[in-house]
């Protein structure tokens, strides 16, 4: 799992939803594997900010209130997620014992879910169901 490559950075911020598109193209129509750890946190972080704090104000234009606000999308915030999930998994994984095959083996992939499903803590239980997003595992925030 390698940092944020220029090519990645160059996609923000995303400002809108033709910006995420261009994001996931790029990730999906390139030669490597696509960061599918980026694109979870980054829909994550979408998700989060469209559907908490959404309260209007009083005296609101009900029209203007109407108007899709989509909030902007900083690489700092995603950076700084990316790099606590690669360091949390990579610091837990002796990736020297899995080397022998370019593609994940079922037991690296049993070990990298051992160690996200421990380090949970006992509130997440009642919200399993709710932890689809790296993005909501790396921060708590579930919707």
């Amino acid at each position: 799992m390698a940092s944020l490559t220029e090519s990645v950075k160059r996609h923000f911020p995303l400002q809108n939803i033709k910006d995420v598109i261009l994001l996931f193209q790029s990730q999906i129509q390139n030669n490597d594997e696509p960061n599918l750890a980026l694109l979870s946190i980054v829909v994550g972080y979408i998700e989060n900010l469209l559907t908490c704090n959404r309260s209007l104000p009083l005296n609101c234009d009900v029209e203007s209130a109407l108007e899709p606000m989509f909030p902007i999308v900083d690489i700092s915030t995603i950076d700084a997620l990316y790099a606590k999930f690669k360091c949390q998994i990579k610091g837990s994984v002796d990736l020297t014992q899995y080397r022998s095959s370019r593609c994940a083996t079922r037991d690296l992939v049993k070990k990298v879910s051992d160690i996200i499903w421990s380090s949970l803590t006992r509130s997440y239980y009642k919200d399993r169901a709710h932890l689809q997003s790296l993005f909501s595992y790396l921060t708590g925030k579930v919707n």
